[in-house]
């Protein structure tokens, strides 16, 4: 009994010793002294090196509660190798946060919400006039997309300038096929453009013009298309000369005044640089003069 009241005694002493212990730490200064037995107590997990900055408990309490809140608003790549439903699924949740982040833009709910702003004028000064069905079509492909407004505005702008460009290309690539003409053909140069009218306006109508701008025909299928139809409307253009209802287009005189003119020029000379062209105009023009003096008879 003596034995039992002393081991009693001495487990209280124990408890009190403990207790008073225990209240000699200030928690609130987080406990630095006991973090490193603490961290030696976790054994391999208490060298990883994310605990290496964390000095007491209360910073790995904030620690902790930092961590819990980035994993809330954290991204994670979906796994390699998922089915493409739940693939597409943490693409979409990805997607939601950055949106409501504002990182980046949403598409609009529909194809009409994108508010694509038209120039005034086109490059040549002339009201600019959308191409409705192109821009619905436009819109379509661009919500399919998931493009957002920005992006959206950008890209259209991009395509008018691009066409703005092309077609300034293809204007001057049309003017130089002229020039080329003209020099080629020399003195029949404005007979031969009007005879060319003529077939075309024969042949393919009133809108013959517009329909062969609307073609969008390559230059060098331009420059074929016109030295046909230059051959073709011979026969119209020396009708209206020999009727009369053709003005400013040079006569059976006119073609033979040319001709005598040409006689005297320097290319004339068959050492000539220039002789080939000028054989060549010479010869075309005296087919010319032929034709008419004969069709008068």
């Amino acid at each position: 009994m003596p034995d039992e009241g002393a081991g009693n005694q001495e487990g209280q002493q124990a408890g009190a010793g403990s207790q008073a212990g225990s209240a000699t730490v200030d928690w609130s200064k987080g406990g630095a002294e006991y973090f490193g037995s603490f961290k030696e107590s976790l054994g391999d997990l208490g060298k990883d090196k994310s605990l290496e900055s964390i000095k007491d408990f209360h910073g790995l309490a904030k620690t902790a509660i930092e961590g819990q809140k980035m994993i809330g608003r954290g991204i994670f790549l979906p796994k390699e190798g998922i089915p493409e439903g739940e693939r597409k699924k943490s693409v979409d949740v990805i997607m939601d946060k950055l949106r409501k982040a504002n990182i980046i833009e949403s598409a609009p709910e529909s194809p009409e919400g994108y508010q694509i702003k038209m120039p005034e004028k086109m490059a040549n000064g002339e009201p600019f006039s959308p191409n409705e069905p192109l821009l619905n079509s436009f819109r379509q492909a661009i919500h399919k997309l998931g493009l957002p407004p920005s992006k959206a505005q950008g890209l259209f702008d991009w395509y008018l300038n691009f066409q703005v460009e092309s077609e300034a290309s293809e204007e001057k690539a049309f003017e130089d096929m002229k020039r080329n003409l003209y020099k080629e053909w020399g003195g029949l140069a404005i007979r031969n453009m009007e005879s060319a009218r003529r077939a075309a306006f024969r042949y393919l109508g009133e809108d013959s013009e517009k329909i062969l701008t609307d073609a969008r025909i390559p230059v060098d299928y331009s420059y074929k298309i016109l030295r046909a139809f230059a051959q073709i409307g011979q026969p119209l253009l020396e009708d209206g000369i020999v009727t009369g209802d053709l003005r400013g287009m040079p006569d059976a005189g006119g073609i033979w005044k040319k001709m005598i003119e040409m006689q005297s020029q320097p290319a004339a000379d068959l050492s000539h640089i220039g002789h080939k062209i000028w054989a060549k105009e010479y010869e075309e023009l005296n087919r010319q003069h032929v034709e008419l003096t004969s069709r008068k008879k």
